[in-house]
């Protein structure tokens, strides 16, 4: 909607130069569809002009002049309507003429007509390729630019083939010289003594009245499609006839041939000794124009409402899967915590594994469902890359040394360097890959490396290279391998298993950093991942301390100390994930009591404090029945005393950044998304139970 605001207002502003109107266009354009440049050409016979150019160092500048050939407008040309190359390198690559001649390596254009003629065209691009297509909205886009360019082209045309009938026709000196100012294919003059009013034969044409018929002031109103219109109209005329200014303005109206009509008109009153003698108009059809609008505002409506519904879909298969996973697993865990035979323990860890591949294959499909949605939030916070690999290796040397592999890491060329990135997400993309060496290599080994090159002032050009001398990677496979869901073939898929997304989610963290991921394989040989990332430098910034550092002092006598007086209040609806919860706390230490819906919960906490006993924590579901967790939150934060105190946790299913920002703005203190275990819960509740550091440092 922003976009046709946008360009309605430019289209209506009449104070606007048409350079500055061009200008302000472009824009608008290359902000909407994420690309650098914009040019309008006028093309005649085989030479290209350029008429207006926006480019981000305004190297490009009008008048300039190629040969056409030389040019990629020159299929648009050819072609006769849109053309679009997402990605020049892949299509049509290095045999494009222009290839060599232009940077350019994403490009979209769409002819620009002028009375029905092929003037020129209009086209935007980056040096920047993109592997993802351009959308049929960009087209509708591109459409309305260069029919708007075309249409203001033509009433500059009007306008001067209008100047030179003033210096050829004297008499006519002062209605021409409002013409010129006037935007239309049909002009109009209404004579305010005698009330007469003349329409050329073009604008009785436009709206299909008879050239021979006269037209009145009140057949004109009767032509206005809707009454609140007509009274506007009438009442606007009668306004600019007293005050002397001009009136530009768009109607709906019927014609006498039953067809509905968009107008748009500019009234230009004409003095004459302090008094206004005339009107005169020029109108034209601007039909295909508010269609076009219309559509493409059905199309954002539709656009945005698929988005919100997937949004939603994501939220409640969130919550759906992950609530029935957190019973299984943390019943698994609490049966393997007692006292099992050697054979149960087997079975335990067989059904926890189970467990696990399932929350994995959720937490794959909701992570590329949130990045393909523009969902993932990405942080920027100085980051050892160093020890974010050096973290991960423990977990992989254990993996490896499992199946007999040999497993090396070398990281010392990123040893004492900070840089701006997202600790979590680099995680995700080592993991990825480096799990998938491991499970597609049955013997040899598996090795990381790394490359740290200085690439300008404060930057610095990343390698991390995964390389394995497992089953291979056909060339087949190699063109697809970042594809959603084809991965692997049809035979590696059943053997190895896998959603066919781990790779595509690396692929994308990768891009929005602005990086590459290169594959080089041979079948039966090995595969090596180079992962390249030009990073800023954040050395002589401090990294962000780990909130869990200072539990490393306490002994296990000082935790269950921590935890001897702790109430907590569990407010869960699902039977099974009371039972999950109250084992895990009370394996931690806590005393734990339970409320079924958020009303029961505020209930609770409400006599707790009326009795002097305020609970320790609370634990909150978000989705329930009667009273939801949000609701109950904002309940509690507004009793007093310990009830706008007292820690809370969001304990949901729904694992959406949406869903987080909604509890953190009621008032709870953080969120956990289910499926959690022990170790990770016992963490979070010693965080929001623990003194404060300042007060462990005045007792060390």
């Amino acid at each position: 909607m922003s976009v046709i605001n946008d360009l309605h207002q430019i289209s209506t502003d009449n104070d606007l130069p048409f350079v500055d109107k061009v200008a302000h266009l472009l824009k608008i354009g290359v902000a909407t569809l994420g690309l650098d440049n914009a040019i309008v050409s006028k093309v005649t016979n085989d030479n290209y002009v350029i008429m207006h150019a926006l480019t981000p160092d305004n190297s490009i500048v009008a008048g300039t002049a190629f040969s056409l050939i030389d040019t990629y407008c020159a299929d648009t040309i050819n072609a006769g309507e849109i053309v679009a190359y997402a990605n020049i390198d892949a299509y049509p690559g290095a045999s494009h003429p222009c290839y060599d001649k232009f940077k350019l390596r994403r490009y979209i254009a769409s002819p620009i007509y002028v009375n029905n003629k092929c003037y020129g065209t209009l086209n935007f691009s980056s040096e920047q390729a993109s592997d993802n297509p351009f959308s049929n909205l960009d087209y509708d886009y591109v459409l309305l630019f260069a029919d708007w360019i075309g249409s203001e082209i033509e009433k500059q045309q009007a306008f001067g083939s209008m100047s030179k009938q003033q210096e050829v026709l004297a008499e006519q000196n002062t209605l021409l010289t409002q013409i010129t100012t006037l935007v239309g294919v049909g002009t109009w003059e209404y004579n305010v003594a005698t009330q007469q009013l003349y329409w050329c034969d073009a604008l009785k044409r436009m709206l299909h009245i008879h050239p021979d018929r006269g037209i009145t002031t009140q057949e004109v109103l009767a032509l206005i499609k809707h009454n609140e219109t007509k009274a506007q109209y009438q009442s606007k005329f009668e306004e600019i006839i007293q005050t002397g200014e001009g009136w530009n303005y768009e109607l709906e109206v019927l014609t006498d041939a039953g067809e509905t009509k968009w107008l748009e008109s500019r009234a230009q009153p004409i003095f004459e000794n302090g008094k206004c003698t005339k009107v005169v108009g020029a109108t034209r059809d601007i039909s295909d124009r508010i269609y076009t609008l219309q559509t493409l505002q059905d199309k954002t409506e539709i656009a945005e409402k698929a988005l919100a519904a997937r949004s939603d879909f994501l939220a409640n298969m969130s919550h759906e899967i992950r609530t029935p996973i957190h019973g299984v697993q943390g019943m698994l865990e609490t049966l393997e915590a007692s006292t099992l035979s050697s054979k149960q323990k087997e079975y335990v860890n067989v059904a926890m594994k189970s467990a696990e591949a399932l929350l994995g294959i959720v937490n794959d499909v909701l992570d590329f469902s949130k990045i393909d949605s523009g969902q993932m939030t990405f942080e920027a916070s100085p980051v050892n890359i160093e020890e974010v690999i050096q973290h991960q290796l423990p977990m992989f040397e254990r993996l490896a040394n499992k199946k007999g592999l040999q497993f090396t890491a070398d990281t010392k060329a990123l040893s004492g360097h900070l840089f701006m990135a997202d600790s979590l997400r680099l995680n995700q993309v080592l993991i990825n890959l480096i799990n998938n060496a491991i499970k597609f290599t049955l013997k040899g080994n598996v090795k990381v490396t790394t490359r740290c090159t200085k690439y300008g002032p404060d930057r610095y050009r990343i390698k991390l290279i995964v390389t394995d001398t497992g089953i291979g990677i056909s060339e087949a496979q190699q063109a697809v391998i970042f594809t959603p869901f084809l991965q692997a073939e049809e035979s590696t898929q059943r053997r190895f298993g896998g959603t066919g997304l781990g790779l595509a989610i690396v692929h994308k963290i990768i891009t929005h950093y602005g990086g590459s991921i290169d594959v080089s394989s041979e079948l039966g040989a090995g595969t090596r991942f180079i992962v390249t990332l030009t990073l800023d430098s954040a050395d002589g910034i401090a990294p962000k301390v780990n909130q869990h550092k200072a539990q490393a002092r306490y002994t296990a006598a000082e935790l269950k100390n921590t935890f001897k007086n702790a109430k907590v209040l569990v407010v869960e609806d699902n039977e099974i994930n009371q039972i999950v919860i109250k084992e895990q706390l009370k394996e931690i230490g806590l005393k734990v009591e339970v409320a079924e819906n958020g009303e029961v919960g505020v209930a609770k906490v409400t006599h707790a404090i009326n009795v002097k006993a305020p609970y320790t924590l609370i634990l909150m579901d978000c989705h329930m029945p009667v009273m939801d967790g949000i609701t109950a939150t904002k309940h509690i934060r507004r009793l007093d005393g310990a009830g706008s105190d007292v820690p809370i946790i969001a304990l949901t299913a729904n694992a959406m950044p949406s869903e987080k920002d909604k509890c953190l703005h009621a008032g709870m203190n953080d969120f956990i998304s289910k499926p959690v275990g022990i170790s990770r819960l016992r963490d979070r509740l010693l965080y929001h139970l623990s003194p404060p550091t300042e007060m462990l440092d005045s007792t060390a």
